[in-house]
């Protein structure tokens, strides 16, 4: 990119033309400077070139290589031309790059246009310095028409860039207003190609150096006459393409995502053309360095807003992964490069002591800086998002959080981490046995996610909640990006928050199980006493009624069997009063809080040797002593429950309770087991089961049921006796 330098022997002595006006102007210009961090492809898209991919990564890198030789030979002082050299020599890498990545898996327009610019931009790195090297050592060959390609070799490359790329950044076919916009900026392009290749320079002053120069005055008269229209028609088109991109992006956001950046980068790019196209008193105006210093700071911010809108929508089936730091660090530098640009060309502006300089700076520093600020927040959105700020993520996670029900209380807390920091898909994985009592999951069963888990490797955090796993939060990249440092140790940041929020649903939810199965054997309970009471005590004292009513009719004309009658009816009421007393016992005993755990467990166990059933009772030696009115509550109601189930289900005449205190644990702990028929795992848990485990899980204890080591069924519960009154409400 540098301006056209001619050795001594093929020009005026000194070799390097500081020709004001239409020599200087017409040998200015820039190209875009783009870099993808790819990785080495794994798959060729089928119609990829890889080996034409890696002959332009060779032949660029091997261009650049060899300038960078010659630039260490000359070491020339630093001026504007090496300024443009730097931009030719970026080229030649960069481009190579960026062709190779996507020729070798699709051969696609854009890809040969990358591999023109970077061929071209080494030719003219090395053309440049080459013809510095001839300045310095007249006798060596002089390879025309090397010493040209500074001036010819960028244009197809770069215009094409300008005028063609941002139409062809697509997955749909082009429409005519696309195909105009491709044949104009092709027309144009080749234009500057012919002028370029045909200008005879230095002719008359000697010989061309041109590949096909055409010694008319009248030509050379043309060219240098329609090189400012040239520049201007470039502008003009430029900012019709940008527009154009723009508008595809509007019309469709979603699907066009990345686009908007683009948009802004073809402006930019377009806009560091102007200087070429104003008239020569505004140019003699501008220093000799304004326009690659323009060129440069906008082509910092181009490649960030390209990778932005191929890999947002991935493109022609490019799977490129880059780093978020690198596009990051593309924007910014094109966002900080622009404002010391725009802040040195102003300054420069104006003439005198170095006053006008600083207070032209100030004022551009002053109006310029907020709008820096605004862009580069911006960057930081698009790239990382909400986590740029410290408390970002936080904050949006929280607002989502304090709006969402406890129902989609996951859903909420993934959404906005996914959200908060731009992930392609977050997931809320469960450890096994998460859920408690009846809601027990496998391991890795989703419980929350948002997104698309398809692309891209995961990365997992544990949920941990008082040394408890609680989860797993698995998360994915978007399409085309990796993960960067900075978004690892947010995802770190969060993983209390969301652990916090994981285990909130997971008791949130057995909670409202728990009060559904509570109302459930709370109804059982009901429909027990319903039971007992309109089947039992009702017949029973209906017959009563009925019976004094027959001993009455009877009195007078048959005394005896009025008698015998009598006999009968006063045995019955006795009877019923036995059992509604058992009822009322089985509810809540009344030596249980007058004489404790172990009376009532013994009367219990009287009261089952009536019926058949022997209950052999084991009570440890502390069971003596105070144990909670909760704790004992529950472990009799336990007990009850599991001796109620031996008699009605376990065919069998035998089973024994054990309780005693763990004085290490400082819990009760409660055995009961039988020899009968056995549970069945696979069988759904009935009220009584589901009120016994509800009873123990109550009060922060545990139970467990199972098949005996000989056959039956054992069952155990295990209960804190530090147990506070509210545990149990």
């Amino acid at each position: 990119m540098a301006r056209m330098v001619v050795p001594g022997p093929l020009c005026e002595p000194g070799g390097v033309d500081s020709a004001d006006g239409h020599h200087q102007q017409r040998r200015r210009r820039a190209t875009l400077q783009g870099a993808v961090a790819a990785s080495t492809p794994t798959t060729t898209g089928g119609d990829g070139r890889p080996v034409a991919a890696a002959a332009v990564l060779g032949l660029g890198v091997a261009l650049a290589v060899t300038a960078i030789g010659l630039w260490w030979w000359n070491t020339p002082d630093w001026s504007e031309d090496q300024w443009y050299f730097l931009v030719d020599l970026t080229d030649a890498l960069v481009y190579g790059v960026v062709a190779w990545a996507v020729l070798a898996r699709r051969s696609h327009p854009v890809g040969w246009i990358l591999a023109l610019t970077a061929v071209g931009g080494g030719l003219a790195a090395v053309s440049f310095q080459w013809t510095v090297r001839l300045a310095a050592d007249p006798d060596l060959p002089a390879l025309v028409p090397l010493p040209s390609a500074q001036q010819w070799g960028w244009v197809p490359g770069t215009l094409a860039l300008v005028t063609v790329v941002p139409w062809l950044v697509r997955d749909t076919p082009l429409g005519r207003w696309s195909r105009a916009g491709v044949a104009a900026g092709a027309a144009l392009t080749a234009s500057m190609v012919v002028a370029r290749a045909t200008d005879p320079y230095p002719w008359p002053d000697g010989e061309p150096v041109t590949p096909f120069p055409v010694r008319r005055q009248w030509w050379l008269d043309l060219i240098e006459g329609t090189f400012r229209w040239q520049m201007g028609a470039l502008v003009a088109l430029g900012l019709v393409t940008a527009a154009a991109v723009a508008v595809r992006w509007d019309r469709d956001r979603e699907a066009n995502r990345g686009l908007g950046w683009l948009a802004i980068g073809a402006t930019l790019l377009t806009l560091a053309f102007l200087p070429l196209a104003v008239t020569d008193e505004v140019a003699q105006v501008l220093p000799v360095w304004c326009t690659p210093v323009l060129h440069l700071a906008s082509q910092l911010f181009f490649p960030g807003a390209v990778l932005v809108a191929v890999l947002r929508q991935r493109l022609w089936g490019l799977d490129l992964v880059v780093s978020r730091a690198l596009v990051w660090s593309l924007l910014s530098a094109g966002v900080v490069g622009a404002y010391v640009a725009l802040v040195a060309a102003l300054g420069s502006l104006l003439s005198g002591d170095g006053v006008p300089q600083v207070v032209a700076a100030a004022f551009v520093a002053a109006g310029f800086q907020p709008a820096r600020s605004w862009v580069q927040r911006r960057v930081d959105h698009l790239v990382r998002g909400h986590d740029a700020t410290p408390l970002g993520v936080v904050r949006q996670v929280g607002s989502r959080l304090g709006s969402a029900g406890t129902e989609d209380l996951l859903s909420a807390v993934v959404a906005s981490v996914s959200a908060s920091l731009r992930l392609g898909s977050a997931t809320i994985e469960a450890p096994a046995g998460l859920g408690g009592a009846g809601g027990a999951v496998r391991a890795g069963t989703v419980l929350a996610q948002v997104g698309d888990t398809a692309h891209g490797p995961t990365t997992g955090v544990p949920l941990v909640v008082r040394q408890a796993l609680v989860g797993r939060l698995v998360v994915t990249a978007r399409p085309g990006e990796r993960l960067d440092a900075r978004t690892l140790a947010a995802l770190d940041d969060l993983a209390p928050v969301v652990a916090a929020t994981v285990h909130l649903a997971a008791t949130t939810d057995a909670l409202t199980r728990s009060r559904r199965r509570l109302v459930e054997a709370r109804d059982e309970e009901r429909r027990a006493l319903r039971r007992e009471l309109h089947d039992g005590l009702g017949p029973a004292l209906a017959g009563i009624g009925l019976g004094l009513q027959a001993a009455r009719n009877q009195l007078a004309t048959d005394p005896e069997t009025a008698a015998d009658l009598l006999q009968r009816l006063t045995e019955s009421p006795e009877q019923r009063v036995d059992e509604v007393r058992g009822l009322a016992r089985g509810l809540l005993p009344p030596a249980l809080g007058d004489r404790g755990l172990g009376p009532a467990l013994a009367e219990l166990a009287e009261r089952y040797a009536v019926t058949g059933l022997r209950v052999d009772l084991v009570l440890g030696d502390t069971l003596a002593g105070d144990v909670p009115p909760v704790a004992a509550t529950a472990a009799y109601a336990i007990v009850s429950e599991a001796v109620r189930n031996v008699h009605r289900h376990a065919r069998t005449d035998a089973c024994t309770v054990t309780v005693g205190v763990d004085d290490a644990a400082d819990e009760l702990a409660i055995v009961v087991e039988d020899g009968g028929a056995g549970v069945d795992p696979a069988a759904p848990h009935g009220v009584g089961l589901i009120s016994m485990r509800e009873r123990a899980e109550g009060l922060a204890g545990s139970f467990v049921v199972g098949p005996a080591p000989g056959g039956g069924t054992r069952l155990e519960a295990r209960l804190p006796l530090a147990v506070e009154l509210g545990a149990a409400s």
